[in-house]
């Protein structure tokens, strides 16, 4: 059975430990470069960061990393909440096993609990030449939004 527990003193070592392969190293940042950024938006007026171990039954899997992004009202062009999945992987040791598709299922139903408000969509950027993460997320629904980020990769959208 997988889970998603909050990242804790007791964990983020491990999380810290979990790497992907060689390849996959260019389409994703390190955990730790991760859990610094979630760290850093804890400061954030408005988004609230969401890092969390993926687990096995009691064994540490991978990771993910959710943002959940309001409307800011001082933005005009900002028009609706959303959650960011900012980061998901799952360690090399474990791939190739179906964990992927378990993680980003219970990710989906843990976003549609609104844990931190409301929200209309789920976002995440991924490069299309990283094959096997942008074919398991379009295979949930995630849809092409037409937008690129900086880093030359594509906006894909699930509505809630």
């Amino acid at each position: 059975m997988l889970t998603l527990r909050k990242i804790a003193p007791d964990n983020f070592e491990e999380c810290i430990s979990l790497t992907v392969s060689e390849q996959q190293k260019a389409y994703i940042a390190s955990n730790a470069y991760s859990l610094s950024e979630a760290y850093a938006l804890t400061e954030h007026p408005l988004y609230v960061p969401m890092p969390y171990a993926i687990y096995h039954e009691e064994t540490m899997i991978g990771f993910a990393f959710l943002i959940y992004q309001p409307i800011d009202e001082n933005d005009p062009d900002d028009d609706e909440s959303v959650y960011y999945l900012a980061r998901m992987m799952i360690d090399k040791r474990y791939q190739g096993r179906g964990y992927g598709k378990a993680a980003l299922a219970k990710i989906i139903e843990a976003v549609k609990r609104f844990p931190h408000g409301e929200a209309n969509a789920i976002v995440l950027s991924c490069s299309p030449k990283n094959e096997p993460a942008y074919s398991l997320y379009k295979s949930f629904g995630f849809v092409e939004m037409g937008i690129e980020d900086e880093d030359g990769d594509s906006l894909l959208r699930l509505e809630i």
